[in-house]
């Protein structure tokens, strides 16, 4: 529980850096780069919280059989698109 309630406190966080950033914008690539990197981890926080929330047991187990299957290469590369729902 304390963890969910920690994921969602760095949402919040996230998202109040990435309201005063989006005005910085235009006025240099740091202010971008900063952006985009606060954005990706804010994704990465949601996706972890929507995967927190999933209570179905046998839905866990199916996703660990999938990575486990030896049809499936085991270093499969993350993109960035993976993180938005």
């Amino acid at each position: 529980m304390k963890r969910k309630k920690d994921i969602e406190n760095s949402i919040i966080h996230l998202t109040c850096l990435l309201n005063k950033l989006r005005i910085k914008i235009d006025d240099s690539d740091e202010y971008n780069v900063g952006y985009n990197r606060l954005l990706i981890q804010r994704a990465e926080l949601r996706k972890k919280l929507t995967e927190s929330k999933t209570s179905n047991i046998i839905e866990l187990f199916a996703n660990k059989l999938n990575k486990l299957s030896p049809g499936k290469s085991k270093s499969k590369e993350k993109l960035i698109c993976d993180y938005f729902s």
